[in-house]
């Protein structure tokens, strides 16, 4: 039986020390490593004053998401500007009491053709790319799991190529780092949006600190493209 993440009922929860909070985050995508390790990136929100009587929202305020894997965890925080330190990382130990990652699985099956894919999102069925990202010798580096959130589609009739087309365009997903930023697994793993729309290669664009027009300033935007060779598929669930 075929499975796949059902993202939709996967969550993470970090408890912060002293067991002051407990913060369920649903998954946004998940990278499992060639050796095994997964890797969950959570959704995104913004930073907070917890359980504050007023002034929830902190000022200035930044986007806070978070990556969880086997012991290890970072922290992104793209404020206004991107600081230096808009990445942290370490052991889950030394910085939460406690974090649990319960990913949930359904049944699922491969779309086998472009038909397929094309009359599976017009029934609106929930998808799921899996992409694998593949070396010059053609060995698997990661497996990237995320929910279809966006995808273009057109039948053979009105497709000017006169074939079933399609399209992904979704994110934010985790993938492997061209250059890792230290010792530690977690950092070899950077933000990302997909495109594909072919089977054998990928398209994304990175997550970086991105100067503003000539000056020093730097936002954190998707900005960085790159081209992977890959071995796609989309699954819908059942």
């Amino acid at each position: 039986m075929l499975e796949a993440h059902d993202f939709g009922r996967s969550f993470a929860t970090f408890v912060t020390k002293g067991r002051t909070n407990h913060a369920r985050i649903q998954f946004e995508a998940t990278c499992e490593l060639a050796g095994g390790a997964i890797y969950a990136l959570v959704a995104s929100c913004k930073s907070e004053d917890t359980y504050a009587e007023r002034n929830l929202f902190k000022q200035p305020n930044y986007d806070f998401c978070a990556i969880f894997g086997p012991e290890q965890y970072c922290i992104v925080r793209v404020g206004l500007p991107v600081t230096a330190a808009w990445l942290e990382s370490g052991l889950s130990s030394d910085r939460f009491e406690e974090v649990r990652i319960a990913p949930v699985q359904a049944e699922a099956e491969v779309c086998a053709d472009r038909q397929a894919v094309v009359e599976a999102t017009l029934a609106n069925r929930p998808l799921v790319g899996r992409t694998q990202l593949l070396g010059e010798a053609g060995e698997m580096i990661a497996r990237v799991e995320y929910p279809i959130k966006t995808m273009n589609v057109n039948d053979s009739e009105r497709a000017p190529s006169g074939d079933w087309i399609f399209q992904i365009d979704t994110g934010p997903i985790v993938v492997p780092a061209e250059r890792k930023r230290g010792d530690l697994a977690v950092e070899g793993l950077e933000l990302a949006f997909i495109a594909w729309n072919a089977p054998d290669w990928a398209e994304f664009v990175v997550l970086e600190p991105t100067r503003i027009g000539h000056t020093e300033d730097c936002v954190g935007h998707y900005s960085r493209v790159r081209v992977v060779s890959a071995r796609n598929e989309v699954l819908a669930l059942r």
